[in-house]
């Protein structure tokens, strides 16, 4: 993908424009979000996307960039494209789950209205498919004290695996992951796993590459 075409447009104020003085950090900190963030107007003319939602529209799995024009693939292109309008001519903003069974993805399609625009544009929020990202599940292991097992098992457990699938998939035996689960409860200080989770769904969504 062409990144410079991936810069904002003069439409955007100048706060965020990389070329001005502060738009340089700030497009540092928002390629630090994990969560994608992309800018379009009504019509999808890509205006803006951060480094994570680069790498979704390289994977295509439920947007795609083609001619500087996001699409929602599949059947979700419809979807999409009336949520762009929405935001973008009636100021509402959508909620839309795009893909098939294994690939389920949440957007958010969100108006931005400033004076400074000479056209609203409509802000799209990828969701993440695994509470917290690859980084932050290790930062928060290492705060925790996990060891590398443990973080593993507490991964799996993100991935809605059951104890018995971690056992086999690690190949020792049930009694074992269910020891090693306890133990990660403990290291918490939780008694659920439901409770685990909610504090793995906590972090806050920072990129696993970092430039």
């Amino acid at each position: 993908m062409n990144t410079e075409s991936l810069t904002l447009t003069q439409a955007v104020p100048a706060m965020l424009d990389g070329s001005a003085p502060g738009g340089v950090l700030m497009n540092a900190m928002i390629n630090q979000i994990g969560c994608g963030l992309l800018a379009c107007d009504r019509d999808g003319r890509l205006l803006f996307a951060n480094r994570t939602a680069q790498r979704e529209l390289e994977a295509g799995r439920v947007l795609a960039l083609r001619d500087q024009w996001v699409r929602g693939t599949d059947a979700g292109h419809a979807e999409f494209q009336m949520a762009l309008r929405e935001a973008a001519d009636r100021q509402r903003a959508r909620l839309l789950q795009l893909g098939d069974e294994g690939e389920r993805t949440m957007l958010a399609v969100t108006p931005i209205w400033e004076p400074s625009l000479n056209h609203r544009v409509a802000l799209v929020m990828i969701g993440q498919r695994l509470p917290g990202s690859a980084l932050a599940l290790q930062m928060l292991a290492l705060r925790q004290g996990l060891t590398q097992t443990e973080t593993r098992v507490l991964a799996a457990l993100l991935a809605n695996q059951k104890a018995s699938e971690i056992a086999q998939s690690h190949g020792v035996g049930l009694a074992t992951v269910r020891t090693q689960i306890q133990s990660v409860r403990n290291k918490f200080g939780v008694r659920s796993i439901d409770a685990l989770l909610l504090q793995v769904a906590a972090l806050p969504p920072i990129t696993t590459a970092v430039h």
